[in-house]
């Protein structure tokens, strides 16, 4: 079985995603780059529910289910403007935003189709952006992530 994860974001996450970029800018009052002018869609995926996937295609039949590839994702995609809301309500801080077009070769919607993995894994997501936000900007406080910069 092949996994896809989609936007995968909590505590120990890639510092080049958007949920670490975006939280280590705005806690510095530095500007971030909003493309699409924070229409896009993006399918956010907390990793406690990313590890349930993982976990439970270890588990399942292989006689049933041989090669395959499955996406882990949230499987509802977020509008960036109000992911970046949730991250300022969790910092506590606004955002100094620099709202650009569209980025060349990107796409306005993307989201994982996880019915595949509700169906074979038992795979069923729990943990809303606006739960796993505020989860992730705690850790990124709580364990001084700024260290770990990559920006500038």
């Amino acid at each position: 079985i092949g996994l896809r994860f989609f936007t995968v974001y909590g505590p120990y996450g890639r510092p080049d995603m958007s949920p670490w970029i975006f939280t280590e800018k705005i806690s510095s009052n530095e500007t971030i780059q909003v493309f699409n002018h924070g229409k896009s869609r993006r399918d956010f995926t907390y990793i406690n529910d990313v590890v349930q996937g993982v976990v439970n295609s270890l588990l399942v039949d292989k006689k049933v289910v041989q090669a395959d590839v499955i996406n882990l994702g949230n499987g509802r995609p977020v509008i960036l403007s109000d992911f970046v809301r949730l991250v300022e309500e969790s910092l506590g801080i606004p955002a100094q935003i620099e709202s650009l077009g569209m980025q060349k070769g990107d796409v306005p919607k993307t989201y994982a189709d996880i019915s595949k993995a509700k169906y074979l894994l038992g795979y069923n997501p729990s943990t809303p952006i606006e739960e796993g936000i505020p989860k992730f900007v705690a850790w990124f406080r709580e364990h001084n992530a700024m260290q770990y910069r990559m920006s500038k």
